[in-house]
């Protein structure tokens, strides 16, 4: 078990070693959510009759005592993207906890993280370049930052080394084949920050165990509405019938939290997916940022899996989800095949799949804020009669005791007000600006897609081309000569008796006129082009968009409980 951390205080304390905004510019600036002391669910407040009070929210009373204290989001590690994603020799920008980064590669090949503000006129650093020698340019007036911060070029004059020239550097680390940030201040010689609070996923570094389609998307709903989404086993044969699971194979979810703390909780479900055909799942919420589903089911069906999602907040109603799902085999040849297997795929997959919950769970969103969430206990505002919602209810406890309801505060009007309006579909179905664009996978696979389709139109109309003239050549053209032949003089009518004796020869020789032959295997050529084109034109825009209707409304299958 993680050893809790130290209370802070304010729902998104600053870290103390970091200047205020007046103190140097271009510093980040707290969230303007005000401390607040802890509230703690209640059982039986007045007006709320007892008989209503269900098994998940007698859970969330009687948790009231196991967690104490606040978290600090500014002294978490928090994954930005995966080190294939980020590009060597370009700036990456983001926004964590409501905070501009960038993150940049330097001359040794180690990554660095940067408030996105020049000290000197405030413009992104991100729209700067870097340099031969590995340094952060400012596009504006190219001054020029080392890893760890510190001013080396200032070419309209100035002194480099005056404190208020240095970039705001944070800590900066990869592990596990991802690039982690926390907002605190990097070491100043340039050296390696501890990374021991990393929350990295140990059965990656065992034998035998590998990671298959890792993904990440924009989401355009809460970092507390993601993690609550994917702790929830109970939605998925609905969610998600058509697509990775089936309405018949809901079954019994007696889910059980087993442990808990200021770290997070663990939880099992002894059933498991699939009316227990894999055995049993463990679930982990490795606050703040890690949820796991666990299956060992090695004896079973010959295999183990795990369901790993990083939540990351980036701001009021937006966050990004780290998506990665290691197996481990009993058969050493499976591996091979996911190697084999392109991940594009998967990342169509991925998105299809997030699509079928990212509109309800906006609109969900905003409801559970317009009826108190986070004002309230959880049970007052849903109603979670049974077993199944023991994992959302124990996130609740949490986000509410340890966390001061999120990263902004408790989801009343001032989060509406920072989160913005409601979204419409197309904004929330997109997959290119919140996925395709910046991933290195699905961004050159978009690219060759579309070579490949210009190149299916132009073969197949080619050889369309080619087969309609073989045939004219073979068919028309002789009858044509012929016509013209009859009125002519005899010796054109002797060319033309030659030359169909000629075809004649052919047809008996290899079955068919060598025109026809020609003109079959264009045909066929052009049909397989067809096919290329089609498919290709299919798959294109699902690296743009979502599409409605999902999977579950246009796949059959009805839930049918056995009896």
């Amino acid at each position: 078990m993680r050893t809790a951390a130290k209370p802070v205080a304010g729902a998104l304390a600053r870290p103390a070693a970091l200047p205020r905004r007046h103190a140097l510019a271009g510093v980040p600036v707290t969230p303007s959510t005000p401390a607040r002391t802890i509230r703690r669910p209640a059982a039986g407040r007045p007006g709320r009759p007892s008989a209503q009070l269900s098994a998940a929210a007698a859970e969330v009373a009687a948790a009231e005592e196991d967690t104490r204290g606040r978290i600090d989001w500014f002294a978490q590690w928090w994954p930005i993207a995966f080190v294939r994603d980020i590009p060597d020799k370009e700036p990456y920008s983001f926004r964590l906890l409501d905070q501009p980064i960038v993150i940049w590669k330097d001359q040794q090949g180690v990554y660095r993280c940067f408030y996105d503000a020049c000290p000197h006129r405030l413009v992104p650093l991100s729209d700067g370049r870097i340099t031969p020698e590995g340094q952060l340019e400012c596009p504006y007036h190219g001054w020029q930052f080392k890893g760890c911060g510190t001013c080396t070029s200032m070419p309209q004059g100035g002194d480099p080394s005056a404190p208020r020239s240095s970039a705001t550097a944070f800590q900066c680390a990869v592990k596990q084949d991802m690039v982690w940030v926390k907002l605190q201040p990097a070491p100043a010689d340039g050296s390696e920050p501890d990374t021991s609070g990393i929350r990295v996923i140990p059965e990656l570094e065992e034998e035998g165990w590998f990671a298959f389609g890792d993904m990440w998307r924009d989401i355009p709903y809460d970092w507390a509405t993601l993690i609550e989404n994917v702790i929830d086993a109970g939605h998925v044969p609905f969610t998600h019938h058509g697509s990775v699971s089936k309405r018949q194979t809901s079954g019994d979810y007696n889910l059980r939290v087993t442990e808990r703390g200021e770290w997070g909780f663990r939880g099992v479900w002894e059933q498991g997916p699939r009316r227990g055909k894999l055995g049993a799942q463990h679930t982990l919420w490795d606050a703040p940022v890690l949820m796991r589903h666990t299956i060992d089911s090695m004896d079973k069906s010959g295999f183990a899996n795990i369901t790993a999602v990083y939540g990351v907040p980036m701001s009021a109603g937006r966050c990004r989800a780290l998506v990665r799902q290691p197996f481990k085999f009993k058969n050493k040849l499976i591996p091979l095949l996911f190697k084999v297997l392109p991940e594009w795929r998967s990342h169509l997959g991925n998105n299809s799949v997030l699509d079928e919950d990212v509109i309800f769970l906006h609109m969900q969103e905003r409801e559970s804020a317009l009826r108190g969430m986070g004002e309230k206990p959880a049970g007052q505002v849903y109603f979670m009669p049974a077993a199944s919602d023991a994992y959302v209810a124990g996130f609740r406890v949490w986000l509410d005791s340890v966390a001061g309801g999120g990263p902004w505060g408790p989801m009343n009007d001032s989060y509406l007000l920072r989160a913005g309006r409601r979204l419409p579909e197309k904004q929330l179905l997109d997959h290119y600006h919140s996925h395709t664009e910046r991933c290195s996978i699905c961004r050159p696979a978009l690219r060759n897609l579309r070579l490949a389709r210009a190149a299916a139109a132009a073969v197949g109309i080619a050889a369309a081309a080619v087969a309609a003239v073989s045939l004219f050549v073979q068919y028309v053209a002789p009858a044509v000569t012929g016509t013209a032949a009859a009125a002519g003089p005899s010796a054109a009518g002797l060319a033309a008796a030659r030359q169909a004796a000629a075809a004649a020869a052919a047809v008996g020789q290899s079955g068919w006129p060598p025109l026809v032959a020609l003109a079959a295997a264009c045909a066929a050529v052009a049909a397989v082009a067809g096919l290329v084109w089609r498919w290709c034109h299919r798959t294109i825009p699902q690296f743009y968009t979502g599409e409605r209707p999902f999977a579950r409304n246009r796949v059959p299958g009805e839930f049918a409980p056995e009896i």
